[in-house]
């Protein structure tokens, strides 16, 4: 297994780590810690300039990139077992082994001793002959017997602690994994850490406003291989290609807007709140790109779309004509100062800024660019959301509060607070943000009536 390639990794392998070295930046110094980019922005834009970049090579290169970015955390637990002095080997090097480590027990259609090749190549042109023996040394170790580093105890074998091991098991944040545990105790933690290492699936929403929808989901649902149906939310496992069914062009069907891409679990969330049921016009204070608003509109519903970003809204009146739909408007700004006339509003819905805990799978990258002091500014931006909407609410009015986090003080701590401000408001419906096998991520819900 000695390397004998070029000095540059293949096309697959420089993509995804050039779109890394984006995603999750190193400290600096001067800036502090690095946030870093969007990881589907960073990937997309990657592709983008890359046209002629092999089908093969773009697959490969977004696996790895995804796949890295879930069990990071395991990865570098396992290349730092074999290096005498770990925080000597400089980062982009550690990068270089955790990518290749991945590819070597993940990736089974790549032969281990190309793994090896490609990353030892690669260290020897960025930091010398030296450093690429230690690479070569490591990785031909982890390659050699794979079925070892699946074995949990593997983890756990310096004694360490409950939140530690799982932190290194799961590739989860230690302080993430030691607030669920201290929030939601070990099996419900588990569960969460389970969820999160397992690509979120393909979600698709039919839009019901549209001449036969019903007979277009009773086909998709009844095509192989679906997870959950539920009109008018499907989902498949992640990777399908869309999923095919006698007589339809599901990619026709997505053009012309008798179909859309949308996450299962965000889509249900509203239907589990009875959004038949609240009084019009609706603001979706937070519309963002406006998935939202527009499976609203879709069901009929008088809704008007908010955002603090123009950039965010920009597209939107775009995909309202490719579904058909007409939104009764969309105003720019900040959901702490509402841009509404009192009382005219009959929902405010906030889906909520906060700290994504709960869609790891679809965003893996957010567990390493979140940071625990995060958390206590997002919960409160979101209670000045909440008092804002309420403020802007006549009697009889319904706040709807959604977030994608499993974390208490950013749901149920706030919908507390603000009853306990408020007593006027009545709390109607609350779904808990529970671990979903089947969706794979987990949202948060609350609809609270005033007066």
């Amino acid at each position: 297994m000695s390397p004998t390639g070029n000095s540059a990794p293949p096309p697959a392998r420089k993509l995804a780590l050039a779109v890394l070295a984006k995603v999750l930046p190193q400290p600096s110094r001067r800036k502090g810690p690095g946030t870093g980019q969007d990881v589907q922005a960073a990937l997309d834009a990657a592709l983008l300039a890359a046209p002629g970049l092999d089908p093969r090579d773009r697959g490969l290169a977004t696996e790895l990139v995804y796949g890295y970015l879930r069990l990071r955390g395991r990865m570098a637990f396992l290349c730092a077992r074999f290096l005498k002095r770990p925080d000597a080997v400089p980062a982009p090097v550690r990068r270089i082994l955790e990518l290749a480590a991945y590819e070597i027990l993940f990736c089974s259609k790549v032969p281990a001793y190309a793994s090896v090749d490609w990353a030892v190549s690669a260290v020897r042109a960025k930091a010398g002959k030296g450093l690429s023996g230690m690479a070569n040394a490591v990785l031909r170790r982890i390659a050699a017997d794979p079925a070892a580093f699946e074995d949990p105890d593997f983890y756990c074998r310096d004694r360490c602690n409950e939140a530690e091991y799982l932190s290194r098991f799961y590739s989860c944040p230690e302080w993430i994994v030691a607030m669920w545990l201290r929030d939601f105790g070990p099996e419900e933690t588990r569960a969460y850490l389970t969820a999160q290492l397992e690509p979120a699936p393909l979600g698709l929403r039919v839009n019901r406003s549209r001449d036969g929808a019903r007979a277009l989901f009773d086909a998709l649902a009844a095509a192989p291989g679906v997870l959950a149906a539920d009109f008018p939310t499907l989902a498949f496992p992640a990777g399908t290609d869309l999923p095919g069914a006698a007589g339809l062009d599901l990619m026709a069907a997505l053009a012309d807007g008798r179909l859309s891409r949308q996450s299962a679990a965000a889509q249900r969330i509203l239907y589990d709140l009875r959004l038949d049921d609240w009084p019009e016009p609706i603001f979706d204070a937070c519309a963002g790109r406006g998935g939202k608003t527009l499976l609203l509109a879709e069901a009929g519903k008088k809704v008007i779309a908010g955002d603090m970003h123009a950039g965010r809204l920009s597209g939107l009146g775009r995909e309202a004509a490719r579904l058909g739909v007409s939104p009764l408007g969309v105003l720019r700004g900040s959901a702490t100062r509402l841009p509404l006339a009192p009382g005219r509003i009959g929902t405010i819905l906030l889906d909520a800024p906060c700290s994504g805990l709960g869609v790891l799978a679809r965003r893996p990258d957010s567990k390493w660019r979140r940071r625990p002091e995060d958390v206590a500014g997002l919960t409160r931006l979101q209670r000045a959301m909440l008092e804002a909407a309420y403020a802007a609410l006549a009697p009889g009015g319904r706040i709807v509060y959604v977030t994608c986090t499993a974390h208490p003080a950013e749901n149920e701590g706030n919908i507390d607070r603000l009853g306990a401000r408020h007593h006027d408001l009545t709390l109607e419906t609350e779904i808990p943000a529970t671990p979903s096998p089947t969706l794979g991520e987990t949202f948060y819900g609350a609809v609270l009536r005033k007066g």
